[in-house]
């Protein structure tokens, strides 16, 4: 009996927002740096484009760069793994997953940046569940 083929369902817990920057992502025991380009961001990780794999599993160190609301160049680090990564073409599409949550403590530039996009282009709240509203 064959089995039936059931439709993806996204098990997100946090919304993912446009954001424009790049990524130094180096992976643990590795001298190598990435440097990617960032498709999306939300609380708990990071899609990137990579003109190079990082491979999956594999532990980094992240440098997120990008232009403030004032022009200004900022920069906030995480620590994550990479959880997915595939080929499209000639580059990596590559999805990252931070050991923690951003926050406050450890990425203030980065998180106030998305307050700012949530708040000028009234994008939904970090967390899909509407009865959290962090930001």
């Amino acid at each position: 009996m064959k089995k039936k083929k059931t439709a993806p369902h996204d098990t997100r817990n946090w919304n993912r927002y446009q954001f424009f920057g790049i990524a130094a992502v180096s992976a643990q025991k590795e001298d190598t740096i990435h440097k990617t380009t960032i498709a999306n961001i939300s609380l708990s990780g990071l899609g990137v484009y990579s003109a190079t794999p990082i491979g999956k599993d594999r532990k980094a160190m992240i440098t997120i760069s990008f232009v403030d609301r004032d022009g200004k160049m900022r920069k906030d680090t995480a620590a994550g793994k990479v959880d997915w990564q595939r080929k499209f073409s000639d580059i990596y599409l590559i999805g990252i997953l931070f050991d923690e949550e951003l926050n406050m403590l450890n990425q203030p530039r980065v998180l106030e940046h998305i307050s700012w996009l949530i708040d000028t282009y009234h994008w939904p709240q970090p967390y899909k569940d509407k009865r959290i509203a962090m930001l």
